[in-house]
């Protein structure tokens, strides 16, 4: 058996037969999700300890403690709609057994004529059952006072097992540079599998082949440690500041 450019063109087109529909299928997979975002949470008052007992602070003539403004978003991250009829529960937000709403008021939503209505409690939230669309949501503006730093949102949405965090999707740029990390990889295998019928071949050029079947994936591993690196660094950063801001707010 001798080894033609045929047969190797033969193999490439077989992955991609394979590969290729695997891809749309997982971009094209009806999936219903509902997720929530705490898109910032700032502590606007706040007395020390040492001090606690001889300042008070008053909203609308009540006494509070510990005000915090947290800012939630609510979004339908999946690539199916969630109507009314499927809403066995509603969304609802618990914010701990101590907190104390205060306010709570809609800051944004997209589209803007989503029919939002909310029903606010002692220390939760709760949000009718209303359409989102893919990539519907809304922003909820909570001021609460003696907040822990709990948070839980739940709802019973048929086709939905919970409502979760939301991250997000990962951008077209990666899924290709994944596929050419993955075509990259089938090759290599393919030339440890038939390397005498490679070398057969290309001779002694067979080496600079395996360089360039290799450099993908250096170059696509490399990048992905680097955004790895990036985004750590980011997040050490944010918390940084968050605790700066909070010590502030302290003082």
């Amino acid at each position: 058996m001798s080894f033609s450019i045929e047969i190797l063109l033969g193999l490439l087109a077989v992955i991609a037969a394979i590969t290729v529909p695997l891809i749309i299928y997982f971009l094209q997979k009806s999936k219903k999700r509902l997720a929530y975002e705490v898109v910032s949470n700032t502590q606007l008052v706040g007395v020390k300890s040492e001090v606690q007992n001889k300042i008070k602070i008053y909203y609308e003539n009540k006494l509070v403690e510990n005000v915090h403004l947290v800012s939630i978003r609510i979004i339908n991250s999946g690539n199916q709609p969630i109507s009314i009829d499927d809403f066995a529960r509603p969304i609802s937000i618990q914010l701990g057994s101590s907190t104390n709403i205060l306010t709570c008021e809609v800051l944004e939503q997209s589209p803007k004529d989503l029919d939002i209505s909310i029903l606010k409690m002692q220390n939760s939230v709760e949000i009718q059952p209303l359409l989102l669309n893919p990539n519907d949501s809304f922003n909820l503006n909570i001021l609460l006072s003696d907040y822990r730093e709990e948070l839980e949102v739940s709802a019973r949405v048929k086709g939905v097992a919970k409502v979760e965090i939301y991250r997000e999707p990962p951008p077209v740029l990666n899924l290709i540079l994944l596929f050419i990390m993955g075509l990259s990889v089938s090759l290599c295998l393919l030339y440890v599998v038939f390397k005498d019928l490679v070398e057969s071949y290309f001779g002694t050029n067979s080496e600079i082949l395996v360089y360039i079947i290799i450099s993908p994936i250096i170059i696509i591993f490399t990048y992905i440690i680097s955004s790895l690196i990036v985004e750590i660094i980011k997040s050490c950063f944010v918390r940084k500041v968050k605790e700066i801001n909070s010590e502030k707010n302290e003082e």
